[in-house]
């Protein structure tokens, strides 16, 4: 029996647009996809390990990163890492694209370990294997098609607006809230800003609304994101707010890709309590590898780290 194909209503406004390039172009958005949190992860480790490195602070250390070439091939990474996260959101679906980020810290798991010559705990792989089995269990639900589609720009407005929202009200929230979950609500407030960036990506990129306005508002949710998400690891450390993040990233993702792409997800019973159980591993694996520092020298976040969901 074939899993019922489940898409919201077409709202007024929006135009079918000229069929998109199918299966084969999803095969290679997921591969890219693959490749880019390989890279995301390879700087992550970098920059940990570079930044956790004795020295001056304020200032003077940024300087004395600014001289060291393996900093600069964490930066190269990370160019590469969003290069190929875009190109990924150019060819297939945002809600099956985005949820593959997860896949960073499975890579930095072994790469920081050797990096920092020790070895990885059964435990750590037993969180890595969650969030694979999760990640696999969650993506049966996902489309296996991109619908074209184009977006009238109040759309796009009232969505960045109401995301915007969101985010600047969780960020509000350090007012009133004790500083541990401050943190995990600044680490929210950048896993919104994040799924708003690359929503907006694939919007722009498949024409499917104004490129301008796509353009600049990816680049404006992005650059809020990584500004909320230093401030969540400064109050937090990286545990909790890069769990937090790197698991909403893609849930906001998926969601834009539903209610604003209008992806169609494939529904029937079965499929659902496989993607419940698939969150529910892989929520557990993240929460593990998220206090697993990336090169094992120290388990506290720095100015210069990054999170694995900056595409």
């Amino acid at each position: 029996m074939e899993a019922e194909v489940w898409s919201p209503v077409m709202p007024e406004g929006i135009v079918v647009a000229p069929p998109l390039p199918g299966g084969a172009a999803i095969g290679w958005a997921v591969g890219l996809a693959v490749v880019s949190t390989g890279c995301y992860a390879t700087s992550a480790v970098l920059q940990e390990r570079e930044a956790a490195r004795p020295g001056p602070e304020g200032a003077a250390r940024l300087l004395r990163l600014l001289r060291r070439p393996m900093w600069w091939v964490a930066v190269a990474a990370t160019v590469a890492a969003a290069g190929l996260h875009v190109a990924a959101l150019a060819l297939g679906p945002l809600s099956t694209v985005q949820p593959l980020g997860v896949l960073t810290l499975v890579f930095a798991l072994p790469l920081g370990a050797r990096w920092a010559g020790r070895v990885v705990s059964r435990r750590e792989w037993g969180a890595a294997g969650l969030v694979g089995i999760g990640l696999v269990a969650m993506l049966s639900e996902v489309p296996q098609r991109a619908p074209p589609v184009v977006v009238g720009l109040p759309t796009v407005v009232a969505t960045a607006a109401v995301l915007g929202g969101a985010a600047a009200g969780l960020f509000g929230l350090a007012v009133v809230l004790p500083e541990r979950v401050v943190a995990v609500g600044q680490a929210a407030g950048a896993a919104i800003c994040f799924g708003l960036a690359s929503g907006m990506a694939r919007l722009a990129l498949t024409g499917a609304a104004p490129f301008p306005v796509g353009a600049v508002v990816a680049v404006l949710g992005a650059a809020t994101g990584l500004a909320m998400a230093q401030f969540a690891y400064r109050r937090g450390g990286l545990g909790a707010p890069l769990a937090t993040l790197i698991l909403l990233d893609p849930l906001v993702a998926v969601a834009l890709g539903v209610t604003v792409l209008h992806e169609p997800l494939r529904v029937t019973p079965g499929l659902i309590a496989l993607g419940l159980a698939g969150l529910i591993s892989t929520a557990w694996g993240i929460w593990t590898l998220a206090k697993v520092p990336a090169s094992g020298l120290r388990g506290e976040a720095t100015d210069s780290s990054t999170t694995p969901a900056d595409g």
